[in-house]
């Protein structure tokens, strides 16, 4: 049983008081099942296309990379999602799909893992936390293009209004606007979801089956991220909300109150953990929460059976 650990926290705190107890749960999570002092760590800390939000959760995360440093610990960065490594290696991901997982040789190679994420909750690929966040940040550039083979949207053009949110909010270039409508870029889209949450005319369309297809496929590669690393990774999730965005359509509704950090060296455990806090406090299913179109449970389901994780978990909050 993977121990979870949470703080309570505010968006609007000072992001010092939050990095700080972002370090405090880092340093539980260190003193207990995460990698001990000297192990090299491969790390990403999550990224944000809107300003103040990248601003926001670089003042929250910014410092643990020195703080790691001074503890002894070689840390190395992931290359961003939107641009990932061309070096890949093939590892096996057996009884998921797809059957082999191009990691970047980084990913692969780093003895242990860090990674950052704010959680947030997806019509297609379920709950977007430790889980999503290992697979996507471990990919190659192949890779990628594995993921969302057959999987992607597309834009109607007679029904999209042309207001270019998508364009604005993919941080991937998943999505150019042609000067009348938006149109997806294959080579660049995840097929994540991202701008179905954003799209005011609902426009866009998955092939039949995407959702659980994208799920499955996470789960088969953050189980090929994660083989080798038992204890020797950590995962810090923010349940808070970025800040209030000022322009057109606004799609994608505000997701639930600001509830606090949660961290561990278990992503199966730690985003079950999360789903637990998120039902409890809102009084809402994550079925809901993720649009009531796809179950967000397969990538939970899969990943413990490909062996990323166990479900199993005992949460210590921290006062």
């Amino acid at each position: 049983m993977s121990r979870i650990f949470f703080v309570s926290a505010r968006a609007d705190e000072p992001p010092s008081a939050v990095a700080d107890k972002a370090w405090r749960l880092c340093d539980e999570v260190l003193g207990t099942s995460g990698p001990a002092a000297g192990t090299p760590l491969a790390y990403h800390l999550d990224r944000h296309v809107r300003t103040r939000a990248e601003t926001q959760f670089r003042g929250w995360t910014g410092s643990l990379p020195d703080r790691l440093r001074e503890r002894g610990y070689a840390l190395t960065p992931l290359a961003p999602v939107a641009e990932p490594e061309r070096d890949g290696v093939d590892v096996e991901a057996a009884g998921g799909a797809p059957t082999s997982a191009r990691l970047s040789r980084t990913a692969r190679d780093a003895p242990g893992l860090l990674f950052c994420r704010r959680v947030i909750c997806h019509p297609m690929s379920g709950l977007d936390g430790a889980l999503a966040v290992l697979a996507y940040g471990c990919l190659s550039a192949a890779g990628k293009r594995g993921l969302q083979a057959g999987l992607q949207p597309r834009i109607e053009p007679s029904v999209c209004g042309g207001c270019g949110m998508c364009v604005t909010l993919c941080d991937r270039d998943g999505v150019r606007f042609n000067g009348h409508v938006s149109e997806i870029q294959p080579a660049n889209c995840l097929a994540c979801g991202d701008c179905l949450l954003e799209c005011a005319t609902r426009d866009l369309r998955f092939p039949p089956g995407a959702g659980v297809g994208v799920q499955k496929r996470l789960a088969a590669i953050a189980a090929a991220a994660a083989a080798g690393k038992a204890g020797r990774m950590i995962w810090l999730l923010f349940l808070l909300n970025e800040p209030e965005r000022h322009g057109v359509n606004l799609g994608r509704p505000r997701q639930w109150p600001d509830l606090g950090l949660l961290a561990g060296s278990d992503p199966v455990a730690l985003d079950c953990a999360a789903r637990e806090l998120i039902e409890r406090e809102t009084g809402r299913s994550l079925f809901d929460w993720c649009g009531g179109e796809v179950d967000p449970g397969v990538l939970l389901d899969e990943a413990e059976r490909l062996g990323a994780g166990s479900s199993r978990f005992q949460l210590t909050e921290l006062g």
